[in-house]
């Protein structure tokens, strides 16, 4: 017989099924973080409200600062605001040693630290500190920076294991000599005490072309030149007539034995603790800005080749035989580089190659 008590108590199970189900039909799209209207769906609207202290190792106008500061634009505009950057020139937080040390630590989020100055905490990072290492085309070093396989694998590697997410590595033109007497073979180099970034590997390299290395904090290179403390110093074109060194030297060579290169980085718990949107954010407004800067630090230089005529100096381009004589001087500089880690030795090799390839496909 058909029991009128279990059929309405099964009916009342089903309408409850149903209803429950339709409460919580929203849920799935809450949890998995779709949108069903227009409110948050722009990365720029959602997400916490911060702002991100950015230094670097230049003083106001200079590259480093010029590429700062469009860092600054992108994102804020971007985000309509959200994100904010201040923007700390050199000295202002410390030495560059102190603010490698605060992107450590997390004291500032984002920062521009070059491997003359990281070269004794990362070690591996002295790969950009070796003399005649890159190409003489700076279009090639653009392709080997933007590709890499040794700078964003094990290199990128080590800074990660300093608290360090390195995103890219740029460069900012070739070094030249400055000094009070004419460096054209390395007899003119013998003795000469040159201002070097304090790392281990440059103070060896300019040691093997015979000077006398004084490694000091980009500040104090002014004024040891008045003084007579040092007798030269090495710096990109830009940064020696902007620091006005050339009031306090006779000679420029334009010797072409380095490209001044950096890295653009991030404290790592600070970002890794970003949303996956704000991380993406950061990533890809640094990928813009890293492609403007080469066009913007090549006009610098240009800029600054023209107010270094008219300075009352001599400007002397090395011949490729000159620049040949210090290469080979500098060589073991390699080996040495070689035998800080296995990493060390991979990273090279790796570099080496893809220099060499990317010359060739660019010469087609």
């Amino acid at each position: 017989m058909y029991n009128k008590k279990g059929f309405y108590l099964l009916l009342f199970m089903f309408i409850l099924s149903i209803a429950l189900v339709a409460c919580g039909g929203g849920s799935d799209d809450a949890d998995s973080g779709t949108d069903t209207g227009d409110s948050g769906s722009d990365a720029s609207s959602g997400g916490e409200e911060m702002t991100l202290k950015f230094a670097h190792e230049e003083g106001q106008g200079d590259v480093q600062d010029l590429y700062a500061n469009k860092f600054k634009e992108l994102i804020e505009e971007k985000t309509d605001g959200r994100i904010k950057v201040d923007v700390y020139t050199a000295g202002t937080l410390g030495t560059n040693m102190d603010v490698l040390q605060s992107l450590q630590t997390g004291a500032i989020e984002i920062a521009i630290t070059s491997p003359g100055f990281s070269g004794d905490v990362i070690p591996e990072s002295q790969i950009m500190a070796i003399p005649f290492l890159f190409s003489d085309n700076l279009e090639v070093n653009k392709k080997v920076f933007n590709e890499s396989e040794a700078l964003y694998g094990p290199l990128a590697e080590k800074y990660e294991e300093k608290g360090i997410t390195p995103f890219k590595f740029w460069l900012e033109g070739f070094m030249y000599w400055t000094a009070n007497k004419e460096i054209t073979t390395p007899d003119d180099m013998k003795g000469v005490k040159i201002r070097t970034m304090p790392t281990s590997l440059i103070i060896k390299s300019y040691e093997l072309m015979g000077a006398n290395p004084t490694p000091t904090d980009s500040g104090e290179i002014y004024t040891m030149l008045q003084t007579k403390g040092i007798d030269a110093q090495e710096n990109p074109l830009f940064y020696i007539v902007s620091s006005n060194f050339l009031e306090v030297q006779d000679y420029l060579m334009d010797s072409k034995h380095h490209i001044y290169t950096t890295v653009t980085a991030a404290n790592q718990d600070f970002f890794e603790g970003l949303s996956e949107e704000d991380q993406q954010i950061i990533r890809d407004v640094v990928d813009e800005v890293n492609e403007w800067s080469f066009d913007m630090q090549d006009e610098e230089a240009e800029k600054a080749l023209e107010k270094a005529k008219e300075e009352d100096i001599e400007i002397i381009e090395l011949t490729s035989e000159q620049r040949e004589a210090f290469k080979e001087l500098s060589l073991p500089a390699r080996e040495e580089y070689k035998k800080e880690s296995d990493a060390a030795k991979e990273i090279l090799e790796t570099l080496e190659k893809e220099i060499e390839e990317a010359e060739a496909e660019l010469a087609e």
